[in-house]
């Protein structure tokens, strides 16, 4: 592959113009394309971002190197500085077929959701686009994973500028016109439930939430929360009971032995409509929850007071 082919098969956003061709920096927050891509006299990639990005900086984003830019001779690439030590190679392999394989949805379905396959530093990867309300493309992350490794979680990558926001906001109008959303945990869960039929937000992880999301479901009458049995859970729930504006409109959803919506699904496909149908039914409100929480700690203290007199 020529250097040019391989710089911009890395890059979005790609425009030919006279020659040459321009491009969305990956290296800044960049709206409005500002990164020239042309071919030398020698084969050359030159690469230039008139924002002032240097030039390392836009190819480490691409997980590309400056010896890459170069053409081959005698069936060896041009030397260009030290050679960097190679990447964590625990991370799991990552593109379109295997995320719909492993979470059990079509890809022709993912597609039309807009994610597409891309490389990530140079390794296979899932892009998921976030649309805003108005259908417009408002951040991107990237899905370099399916499961997390013993060195922790290396599945998602924000783009460069990217600032978390709810998933699926542009299905806004239709979930207040049903009236009630099913929040969960990630992009999969909420296109599963997406994939079914059933109005949903995903949060992109979390400890993600922030106070003023509270905002995109001002109207919505029921916000059912898919608490999945884990920290992150707990730390999703606090951060809602917090959250003073939408606390009395929250209903807990538990998924028994399964972690969550995705788990739920893969365990029975057929039957998963009206499992979820089932636990939607029995889901507690925030509200009563935080009540016997306050009772039972109550007759706790009660309990260990009696101790103290006795």
């Amino acid at each position: 592959m020529r250097p040019l082919e391989k710089v911009l098969d890395c890059l979005e956003g790609v425009r030919q113009s006279n020659g040459s061709w321009k491009a969305l920096c990956p290296a800044h927050d960049d709206h409005k394309p500002s990164l020239s891509i042309s071919e030398g006299d020698d084969g050359r990639a030159l690469v230039n971002c008139f924002a002032g990005c240097e030039t390392d900086e836009v190819l480490a984003r691409l997980g590309l190197r400056m010896a890459d830019l170069f053409v081959s001779t005698n069936g060896h690439r041009k030397r260009f500085g030290p050679t960097p030590p190679k990447r964590n190679a625990t991370l799991q392999r990552c593109t379109l077929n295997d995320y719909s394989q492993a979470k059990g949805l079509p890809v022709d379905f993912l597609s039309g959701l807009g994610l597409v396959d891309r490389k990530y530093q140079r390794k296979a990867a899932v892009r998921i686009p976030y649309f805003a309300e108005d259908g417009q493309e408002s951040t991107v992350r990237f899905r370099i994973a399916l499961e997390k490794t013993e060195d922790g979680d290396e599945r998602f990558r924000w783009r460069t500028g990217s600032k978390a926001m709810p998933y699926g906001l542009w299905r806004l109008e239709k979930i207040r016109k049903v009236g009630w959303v099913v929040l969960v945990e990630g992009e999969s869960d909420a296109q599963t439930l997406w994939y079914h039929g059933i109005p949903a937000l995903g949060i992109p992880g979390a400890d993600t939430w922030k106070r003023e999301w509270a905002g995109y479901l001002e109207g919505v009458e029921r916000i059912y929360v898919v608490v999945e049995p884990d920290k992150g859970g707990e730390t999703l729930r606090r951060a809602l009971t917090t959250t003073a504006s939408i606390r009395d409109r929250i209903y807990l959803v538990e998924l028994g032995e399964h972690k969550d919506a995705s788990g739920l699904y893969l365990s029975n496909r057929e039957g998963f409509k009206d499992n979820l149908k089932a636990v939607l039914r029995n889901a507690t409100s925030l509200v009563e929850a935080l009540e016997a929480e306050r009772k039972a700690e109550a007759r706790k203290a009660w309990a260990e007071c009696e101790e103290l007199v006795l």
